[in-house]
């Protein structure tokens, strides 16, 4: 027969284990309340994102490397409807400092049109992905949630280029993204293990393969610029 003693044990006992299961119990009510918050929060972020037109549009530029676009006003010709390619991507990502200063040439010393819509285009997909960057690094949402939604296009802005022009492409466009100083896009892709940044293998690759070796230098010479000293960066997209 249990003393008095051996009694209290028991009942402390008892307390202990139903205090703890309460915990794991609310525990558990907490993570599920939360996790579905998110998956709220994110699938709210997500279609407003996937429903701009202008991000519509840039991702149909990051899939294609020739296609018909309407990228600009419905008055201009063709019903705005424009052939882009990727050289004249390429030519709208550049950044500023590229363009020729005092230049009379059509092109040389200004964007034309097409190029800064093309511009604008690439903004709105940049700004979206920068918010989602921000989002990680604080916390709000993880990485694995986000795959389903958006993992396609990192997979494609992160792949190895199948050409010299989708290469140029490639380099055009993560220079556009560092120099332009989007972290949250870099963070987002180096979440995902597909970093972008200028020393990361992807930028690398593409500065190689670039046919405009001109170019790939002053691309180099941009991304330097935004760099702290001793950074390590390819020069000019040649092999070390």
């Amino acid at each position: 027969m249990l003393d008095i003693s051996q009694i209290k044990l028991l009942i402390s006992a008892a307390a202990v284990i139903l205090a703890t299961s309460g915990a794991i119990v609310a525990w558990q009510t907490f993570l599920r309340s939360e996790r579905w918050k998110e998956a709220e929060f994110l699938a709210r972020e997500m279609k407003e994102f996937f429903d701009n037109s202008r991000v519509q549009t840039a991702l149909v530029m990051v899939d294609w490397g020739l296609r018909r676009i309407k990228l600009l006003e419905d008055s201009a010709n063709d019903g705005g409807y424009v052939i882009v390619d990727r050289v004249m991507q390429v030519g709208a990502l550049r950044p500023h400092v590229l363009l020729a200063r005092g230049s009379d040439e059509i092109g040389r010393g200004r964007f034309t049109r097409e190029e800064a819509a093309i511009r604008d285009h690439y903004d709105a997909l940049l700004d979206g992905l920068e918010r989602f960057g921000n989002c990680l690094r604080t916390k709000l949402v993880r990485v694995e949630n986000m795959e389903p939604y958006i993992g396609y296009w990192i997979d494609d802005i992160h792949s190895e280029a199948e050409n010299p022009a989708d290469a140029a492409w490639t380099a055009a466009l993560l220079t556009y993204i560092d120099f332009y100083r989007f972290r949250g896009v870099q963070y987002l892709f180096k979440a995902a293990r597909k970093p972008i940044d200028p020393q990361s293998e992807s930028y690398r690759r593409s500065l190689v393969q670039m046919e405009d070796r001109e170019l790939a230098d002053r691309f180099t010479a941009c991304v330097r610029q935004n760099r702290p000293l001793g950074s390590s960066l390819p020069e000019g997209g040649r092999d070390a």
